[in-house]
């Protein structure tokens, strides 16, 4: 095998083209240091090995740590930046008002939380709805493995919007079962209308920032599959230190060996070296 690629390991950068477009991308907290994109879809059919170089540091400072807390934060980043903040995952749980506990950036909660939100439907293992910043469409569903999703309503903050999501979870799921999305191309049934019961149930709130009919449109995904494992297993690459076989495909954020599959983003702040058998 042939070393191809060496950086901090991060989420895939996507290009949502047909079908999608996937690069490794170095994720090293340092700008300057980053290696250049590795392209993947080329190496669909060749056997390949992610080996784990023995080093994680945190994406946003570079301190050397022996676990990541989060998506590859130290402990200290962990409990102190805004992006690292339970309201990131729980938006319904916003305290940028709470004059007791701030929020801990106000320059970050202007630029990323106080800024156009979607509530939308998804088919990942099956229906779902989400919320996503306006600016991470369609990337969002794509890191989802979403097969389609359909945009339904836009409100003007993250709390907005998860106070929203936060209400319709209590009648329609909010969740993706990774090994059903990664089991099949698409799962069965009739997305338009799951929407449509969103809808309705968006309306009976009373809920603000609804699309217009025409802006309600359904965008379908193609990921560089081969074939979908027939089992899936996952791939823990920091017991194991690394794994290898032929790449069989990839969607979401996962690499989908013949061996296994492994969850790129779990490794976020992780260095490590792609190995390709030679002409790959």
């Amino acid at each position: 095998m042939t070393p191809i690629w060496s950086g901090t390991l991060r989420k895939m950068r996507v290009e949502p083209t047909a079908p999608v477009a996937y690069r490794l991308t170095d994720g090293c907290h340092d700008a300057q240091r980053r290696a250049a994109d590795r392209e993947l879809n080329g190496l669909l059919g060749a056997r390949i090995e992610l080996r784990l170089a023995g080093a994680i540091a945190c994406v946003a400072c570079g301190r050397r740590i022996p676990r990541t807390f989060g998506e590859g934060y130290c402990y200290p980043c962990f409990t102190t930046l805004a992006e690292a903040d339970q309201c990131i995952v729980k938006p319904h749980l916003c305290h940028y008002h709470d004059v007791n506990n701030p929020c801990r950036d106000n320059e970050f909660a202007l630029a990323h939380c106080f800024q156009p939100h979607v509530l939308y439907a998804a088919l990942t293992s099956a229906f779902k709805v989400g919320i996503t910043r306006r600016a991470n469409l369609p990337t969002r569903w794509i890191d989802q493995g979403a097969a389609a999703a359909i945009p339904l309503a836009e409100l003007p903050s993250r709390r907005d919007v998860g106070l929203v999501e936060h209400a319709l979870a209590q009648s329609f799921p909010d969740r993706t079962h990774w090994m059903r999305m990664l089991g099949q191309a698409r799962p069965a049934g009739d997305l338009p209308a799951f929407a449509a019961a969103v809808v309705a149930a968006l309306e009976e709130m009373g809920a603000a920032g609804l699309l217009a009919p025409a802006e309600r449109v359904e965008r379908a995904f193609d990921y560089p599959v081969r074939r979908y494992p027939d089992k899936v297993k996952s791939l823990d690459l920091a017991k194991l230190g690394g794994a290898a076989g032929v790449l069989e495909g990839i969607k979401g954020q996962y690499l989908l060996l013949d061996a296994g599959v492994i969850n790129l983003r779990k490794y976020t702040g992780y260095e490590a070296e792609l190995h390709a058998e030679a002409g790959a």
